[in-house]
Formats: structure tokens, sequence, C-alpha cells
């Protein structure tokens, strides 16, 4: 059995601390020597390099930048019919959807996390900014968050309001606005897609938000977290899943 390493992107990461004790591993947070009979599972660190590391990883940083970039992870998605919404470069695109009626994500970094970046245009906006890129707002009904494990559901959680006059367009979990509540099922699409966009990243696990527009029956795959925010439930699943890959090596 292979004993854990758990390279994570912070310190204080309470979801990185909990693997490590369950695991009866060791974390890290830059690169240090691995020794041959370790296994690194890193959680959300993107900007690492692996030379001279073991080889044994669980999401390799490369992969992870794949996540982190929005761009990189839609161009992913396309080439792996993963569905996600319509984006562009051009501020004339943009300015057509708003004129055909869409609400429009102008986005000022690729990067971005919990929302930050991105400026919600209304279909009666008169002054487009200039952004990294665009994206069109879907009207999703729901949202999911897909927990995915080497190409096998995890466990789901779906998006709660909190409380009213909540944010319905970009529901960001950090204004306390939102949060996620464990739930046994969803959708099939919804499920289908979440799985897909882990494995068009190249990710060995992650989280995929997924929305879902009860009108037609579509998702639409926003982004996927290398170190989602989870509740003791879904963390102790990974650490359980974990405890059975390490074995397996």
């Amino acid at each position: 059995m292979k004993r854990a390493v758990i390279l994570s992107y912070n310190a204080t990461s309470k979801s990185a601390k909990y693997l490590t004790s369950h695991l009866d591993g060791r974390m890290i947070t830059q690169r240090e020597p691995i020794a041959p009979d370790e296994c690194i599972i890193n959680w959300g660190g993107g900007y690492f390099s692996a030379r001279d590391w073991s080889r044994e990883w669980l999401n390799h940083p490369h992969k992870i930048i794949n996540a982190v970039e929005k761009l990189k992870a839609f161009q992913l998605f396309a080439g792996a019919d993963v569905p996600h919404p319509a984006w562009t470069f051009h501020i004339s695109i943009a300015r057509q959807w708003l004129e055909n009626g869409n609400v429009v994500l102008a986005r000022q970094t690729s990067s971005g996390m919990m929302g930050q970046g991105i400026s919600l245009l209304n279909p009666n906006c008169r002054e487009v900014p200039s952004a990294e890129f665009y994206s069109k707002h879907v009207n999703h009904t729901l949202e999911y968050r897909v927990h995915v494990f080497k190409g096998i559901l995890l466990n789901l959680g779906m998006k709660v309001q909190l409380r009213p006059g909540a944010n319905m367009m970009v529901r960001n979990a950090d204004e306390r606005d939102w949060d996620f509540t464990h739930v046994t099922d969803a959708p099939f699409p919804v499920i289908q897609a979440g799985i897909a966009a882990v494995q068009a990243l190249g990710l060995d696990f992650g989280a995929a938000d997924v929305g879902y527009r009860s009108s037609d029956g579509k998702a639409f795959v926003f982004e996927v977290n290398s170190a989602p925010g989870t509740g003791h439930y879904t963390i102790t699943k990974f650490a359980d899943v974990f405890k059975r890959y390490l074995r397996s090596l």
C-alpha cells in the first residue's frame, strides 16, 4: 500500500488536513522529496513543478491547470462534446447576444474563482465592457455539484438559496447567499455531463458545477473544482475512495 502525501494549494485547508489525518499521511504545500512508496494526492495545487517527483499522482498539476483556466476548460469541453455555456472573445458577438435578449457574463479573467471578475450584463445594457472573454447565461433552474473519482460518481450536491434576494444569475456560495446540500439523485444529463467534464480535463478526481435547465432538460458545465469545498459527508467519501486506491497500488 502506498502512503498518502497530500499536496495542498492552501496550508490551512480543512479538507486537506482531514485527508491527511484519515489516510495517515503527510501534507505538503511545496516541492519536497517524495519516497518511492508514496503517492501524491494533489488537492488543488496547479502551480507546482512536477520534475523529480514520484510518478504516482492523483491529479497532476498540469491537469489541474486545465480546470483553473476557464478558457482552456471550455476548449477541452468543446473537444469532448461536454455541454457548456457558449462563449466568445468578440465584443461584437456579446452585443449581438444582448440584442437578442440574452444575459451575458463579461469575464475579466479566465482563472477567477467564486465569481471573481464577472460582470453581469442584462439585455438592456448599452455599455459593454472589454473583457478577456464573454459567455452567454444559460438560464438554468438548478445547479448541482457532481463529485467524481476515476470516472465514477462519488457524491452529489445541489445549491440551495440561503436567504431572500440572493443573486439568481450567479449563484456564488462565497457570498453566503447560496450553499450546497447533499442530494441522492440528479437528472441524468447533469450526472453524465459532470463525469464527462472531469474526464475531459484529464483529472483523476474533481467536482463539476453543472447547471440544469428544466425547460428543455439540458445541462451545462460551468467549471470543475480540483479542491472543492466539501462537507463532512463528501470529504469522507473522498478519503475512503483514496484509501481504497492506495491499497490497490
